[in-house]
């Protein structure tokens, strides 16, 4: 059974946004438009994956694996997915600030954007995981 998250529509409205940023200006050049649909399309099948029951198990068997490591891995695996975001999100707002918005600072700050999603969506299954226990 497909099950449609909050996280589902978010990598969809994330990628076709960057496919209405490819496809609406005319005059990007083909190496970025190029970014921008690769980018878009992981966004599109991470967004089908993530209705799957695979991927909610595949978060919660590592997070089974965590107990059975030593204390330090096991701190640095749960703290993982906020470094990922804020190093994402410290490289990538001032790049766009610098550059004033253009299509090219878009293009390389859309890379980190489906980091910083499945990162979100991770750390959200395990808070879930750890208020039904």
């Amino acid at each position: 059974m497909r099950h449609f998250t909050l996280f589902t529509f978010l990598y969809l409205a994330a990628g076709v946004c960057l496919t209405a940023i490819a496809l609406g200006h005319p005059d990007i050049t083909p190496n970025l438009k190029t970014t921008l649909l690769v980018n878009a399309g992981g966004l599109y099948l991470v967004s089908v994956l993530s209705t799957f029951q695979f991927w909610r198990q595949g978060v919660l068997r590592n997070q089974a694996r965590l107990r059975d490591k030593p204390a330090w891995q096991r701190n640095f695996l749960m703290i993982a997915p906020w470094l990922i975001i804020a190093l994402t999100l410290v490289t990538a707002i001032p790049d766009l600030l610098n550059h004033n918005w253009a299509t090219s600072a878009i293009a390389r700050a859309s890379v980190g954007l489906l980091l910083i999603l499945v990162s979100v969506e991770q750390l959200f299954i395990r808070s879930q995981i750890r208020q039904e226990s």
